[in-house]
């Protein structure tokens, strides 16, 4: 947590949910805001009113920004989690995506519409008590995503550098067909 004009704001990956996170990222996208209006949003959606700011110096805008980016720590891979005594699992023992996993993210990654991270994330985090079927319905992916939305964002960050350096690895489009590892 960091003071924001006396107001105590989730900052950290663990103290953030991914919904908050989704909500951030959804404000820095926005183009149509330029950088203070972006920050003053992140503020308000963290419980500093936009009022608040009016007899605050830029100076001071500033610290207030500088100390909620400093972030600590480096979140590690979650390769699984439990909800309502299900168990939801990414991975056994090392990270990969399959062709599967990857057709579905690259189709929510492109259509970057609200609540994008929690749906890459429910792709990923299979309930081992279900079928292949069952998991990849639309249904129990959206169910999912409002499951992980209430998580923490420590579970997201993570799977978005390794989703990111993984599709920056796949060929271009107009390149011949062959094996990318």
């Amino acid at each position: 947590m960091v003071t924001i004009l006396g107001k105590e704001v989730p900052n950290q990956l663990h103290e953030l949910t991914v919904q908050q996170f989704e909500d951030i990222t959804t404000i820095h996208a926005n183009q149509e805001l330029d950088t203070i209006e972006k920050h003053i949003d992140v503020f308000t959606l963290l419980g500093v009113p936009e009022a608040d700011w009016d007899d605050v110096s830029i100076e001071e805008f500033k610290e207030c920004v500088k100390n909620f980016n400093n972030l600590s720590g480096k979140p590690e891979l979650i390769n699984s989690f439990e909800h309502m005594n299900y168990t939801y699992t990414a991975f056994d023992e090392t990270f990969k995506l399959s062709v599967r996993d990857t057709k579905h993210i690259d189709k929510v990654m492109h259509s970057r519409h609200k609540g994008y991270v929690s749906e890459m994330l429910a792709i990923l985090f299979k309930r081992t008590d279900l079928t292949k079927t069952e998991h990849y319905a639309d249904a129990h992916i959206k169910l999912k995503a409002k499951i992980i939305r209430e998580l923490k964002a420590e579970l997201a960050l993570p799977y978005l550098v390794e989703i990111g350096q993984k599709l920056s690895k796949q060929m271009p489009k107009d390149e011949p067909a062959q094996v990318v590892e």
